[in-house]
């Protein structure tokens, strides 16, 4: 009966140790795709950000009056802080959302090794 007992144990101890490591890997795997996802976003924003300090360079150039300047200036200034609250506020979204993702599978592990232990 010790015997089998200790098996049991021995038998239920590797199919958690199985079961963690799956869950590892899926957070890993699950992680990787949202640091992708964050990364690629990340482009996506330096490339409008860069458009747009080009764009507000030539329409600089076309300034006659120091008024002129001022206005477009202003307005640059204005749609640049209208454009970095939305990319905070998508950045957050995103990174909010990739710790969800990644914590999903550990929560779904960890649920399936303390339900084979008992």
């Amino acid at each position: 009966m010790t015997e089998n007992v200790a098996r049991q144990f021995a038998d239920k101890g590797t199919a958690a140790a199985e079961e963690a490591k799956k869950g590892m890997e899926q957070v890993y795997e699950t992680a990787s795709k949202g640091a992708v996802d964050f990364n690629l976003r990340l482009i996506d924003m330096a490339q409008a950000n860069t458009k747009a300090a080009f764009d507000f360079a030539r329409q600089l150039t076309s300034a006659k009056s120091p008024s002129e300047f001022f206005e477009l200036l202003t307005s640059h200034v204005r749609k640049q802080r209208e454009t970095l609250s939305e990319q905070v506020q998508q950045i957050t979204t995103l990174t909010q959302k990739a710790a969800i993702d990644a914590a999903q599978p550990f929560q779904a592990s960890g649920a399936k090794i303390f339900n084979q232990r008992s």
